[in-house]
């Protein structure tokens, strides 16, 4: 488990620690509220039950290494499912993302995020992503690559914690001349976007912009 030196990367917020760890299967449920065991337990895939245990032993991991008693450490889901943590009356921002071989977590005292990630490599096929883009964007981020364009999308629903009740369609992505990313949604909330490379993954990090 390690947390990711943000310091040199464009526009990440230094409000948001990220970490990540190697998905494994030998964490035990211990830790798991009884809620939690019983999330646990629904999970029929043992590789899917690796990545949950390894999420939580990561997301705690990361708020000891900020200075919290993690055994007042809750972790709830809003109505789209987006995950959020209690500590005593304190709420923190929370998002997990996942490949095949790594679980990340974004945490934040101040600032909603979301958070995607996907192994470099990774194929997105063109017209998956015809699906998911508007007119507009189908001529403005074609300096994008494929694996980009998606977890740029995905972290901007995972920010808007709006879940499958989101049209990506309506997830409107632009580039300015400067690079910076921001994401529209419904041309009503703004988000801005950190993309970049790491631990051979493509990240993308959306954060509520103060601007709308």
């Amino acid at each position: 488990m390690q947390i990711i030196d943000t310091s040199h990367i464009k526009r990440f917020p230094k409000e948001v620690s990220l970490g990540y760890s190697p998905i494994s299967e030998d964490y035990t449920t211990y830790i798991l509220s009884d809620k939690e065991k019983s999330e646990f337990r629904n999970f029929k895939n043992p590789g899917r039950q690796a990545e949950y245990l390894t999420a939580r032993y990561l997301f705690r991991k990361m708020l000891e290494d900020l200075g919290y008693d993690t055994d007042k450490a809750e972790l709830h889901k809003e109505e789209g499912g987006k995950p959020y943590a209690m500590i005593k009356n304190k709420r923190l921002f929370v998002s997990f993302s996942h490949s095949q071989q790594m679980v990340f977590c974004a945490l934040s005292e101040s600032l909603d995020i979301g958070v995607d990630t996907e192994i470099l490599g990774r194929s997105i096929p063109q017209r998956v992503l015809n699906r998911v883009l508007n007119e507009t964007e189908k001529q403005t981020l074609n300096s994008l690559d494929l694996l980009q364009i998606w977890t740029l999308k995905e972290a901007a629903v995972k920010c808007l914690g709006t879940g499958l009740r989101t049209n990506l369609n309506d997830v409107s992505i632009s580039v300015e001349k400067n690079e910076e990313i921001s994401a529209r949604f419904n041309n009503d909330n703004l988000i801005e976007i950190c993309s970049f490379r790491a631990t051979n993954h493509q990240i993308a990090l959306a954060y509520q912009s103060i601007y709308i």
